[in-house]
């Protein structure tokens, strides 16, 4: 899947859908004569699976991710669109005119489905733009799924059972109840903020990817808009904020992807550099802090260590604070784009550590470096140094 997404092309997107909703809104009347509510429930079938599709395409593709890269927002994202998807199956096969699955198909219970579908992508999703990425130890995936299969079944269960108890959100015929509005204003103000933050992003990244998933959190802002006016689930309205509902996460699927992509590990096409007596790594600065973004070479494997493992780490956390700061350097080469030589100690081992800064458009955007382990040198001129200054002394004694 291409990044096609220019700042362009997002303009249009938005500009073509509050267009085609001022239209539809316009002409409304002579649409409704033409539009036959009867063929709707196969059609509202057909529309749902499709973002039942992407849901679980997105948790596949995480999940084969997930396996060299540990990453907190991937784990989350895994969450997200597992509980979705099987929510929005549950909406689809109780929606009002479907065939018996457990019980009668209703409006309450489908409607139920929705509000906790929406409630719980719509969150979780300003949760993962807002949140710094991590990685974790251990392999969550199997934890992570389970969770979202029991909370899956838990709210279908809640819903089933406590159906007549449920609080009313749709009467048919005349419309959705200020309940409904209310959660539906909520969820649609917390896709507003999460389009501000992709907005913010793309400000200070210049990255495309953040753009889809911009548009993405607009199309779903305005289908929760539409969905506070329509009349009955079979009407117009509820057709059109389904549309808008598929292309959201269509364009949602096109920017995991991208993101998704970005973080898989860096195919082993050369094995030169796997094998190489030192280390390969580049390095970004992000919100302040300086991240490996990459590192290969013979000494991760020397050390037990795996790239996935060292990729997203603060450079602070493998290289401690000490003299000579490897903070101080990496500063330093961002700030001035000088080349940056330096010694250091870590874990009891000497590391001869070049950075060599990345300069496009006359701004550093990236750091290469390497690194050589350099102890057994260190260590032998330790040895040397003192032998040779007692025998050069002892000689001139013998001299005089």
């Amino acid at each position: 899947m291409r990044n096609t997404m220019t700042e362009g092309r997002f303009l249009a997107w938005v500009a073509g859908a509050i267009i085609t909703l001022m239209g539809i809104h316009v002409f409304h009347p002579q649409l409704v004569q033409v539009y036959n509510p009867v063929n709707y429930v196969s059609f509202h079938a057909l529309l749902e699976f499709f973002s039942i599709m992407i849901s679980f395409v997105i948790v596949l593709y995480s999940w084969r991710v997930l396996d060299r890269n540990r990453s907190v927002r991937l784990l989350l994202i895994l969450f997200i669109f597992s509980t979705v998807g099987m929510v929005d199956l549950l909406h689809t096969v109780t929606f009002k005119g479907m065939p018996y699955f457990l019980t009668e198909s209703s409006v309450a219970k489908a409607t139920g489905f929705w509000i906790v579908a929406r409630m719980v992508e719509a969150i979780l999703m300003l949760v993962v733009m807002l949140m710094p990425d991590k990685l974790v130890r251990r392999d969550l995936r199997k934890p992570v799924l389970s969770a979202a299969i029991m909370l899956g079944l838990a709210i279908m269960a809640i819903v089933f059972i406590f159906e007549k108890s449920l609080p009313v959100l749709v009467v048919e015929g005349q419309g959705t109840t200020p309940l409904k509005n209310g959660l539906e204003y909520f969820i649609s103000f917390l896709h507003f903020l999460s389009l501000v933050v992709c907005l913010h992003h793309y400000y200070l990244e210049k990255c495309t990817t953040h753009l889809n998933l911009a548009l993405a959190f607009t199309l779903l802002f305005l289908s929760e808009m539409i969905f506070t006016v329509y009349q009955s689930v079979f009407d117009l309205d509820n057709f059109t904020g389904h549309i808008f509902k598929v292309l959201g996460y269509y364009f949602i699927l096109k920017g995991v992807f991208l993101l998704l992509k970005k973080k898989e590990p860096v195919p082993d096409e050369n094995t030169v550099v796997k094998q190489i007596p030192g280390a390969l790594f580049s390095i970004m600065k992000k919100e302040g802090r300086f991240m490996f973004t990459y590192m290969e070479g013979g000494l991760l494997r020397e050390n037990g260590l795996k790239p996935s493992a060292i990729t997203g780490t603060d450079v602070e956390d493998l290289m401690p604070p000490m003299e000579g700061d490897a903070l101080d350097y990496c500063h330093e080469c961002w700030e001035t784009g000088a080349k940056q030589t330096f010694l250091a100690n870590i874990k009891k081992s000497h590391f001869a550590i070049s950075l060599v800064p990345i300069v496009k458009g006359g701004k550093v955007e990236e750091i290469a470096g390497t690194a050589v382990d350099v102890s057994n040198f260190v260590h032998y001129g330790a040895r040397e140094r003192p032998q040779s200054a007692v025998a050069r002394k002892g000689k001139a004694l013998k001299t005089l």
